[in-house]
């Protein structure tokens, strides 16, 4: 697991055997988490199954979005760190 960046409670992270694609960060609290595509200009939620859990909320996943928005490009660094090109 690769650190990227911790604001408050909510830590944004790079699981690095997880390499299918799009690219993606992971976003979590201790109650929530979501995975967000880094792989285009702007940022978007991955999406889950119907049958996975959902552990995230609408307010989360603004919050989430939000700070992967503004620091997108540290997000992309460090996901070629580990798994080169998007």
């Amino acid at each position: 697991m690769a650190f990227v960046f911790k604001s408050q409670d909510v830590v944004v992270i790079i699981k690095v055997r997880d390499e299918h694609p799009p690219a993606h960060v992971h976003v979590e609290s201790p109650k929530y988490s979501v995975e967000i595509d880094i792989s285009g200009v702007v940022p978007k939620i991955v999406r889950r199954s119907k049958k996975r859990r959902v552990t995230t909320t609408e307010a989360f996943n603004r919050k989430a979005l939000q700070l992967v928005t503004d620091n997108l490009q540290l997000c992309k660094d460090t996901w070629r760190q580990y798994h080169g090109d998007l």
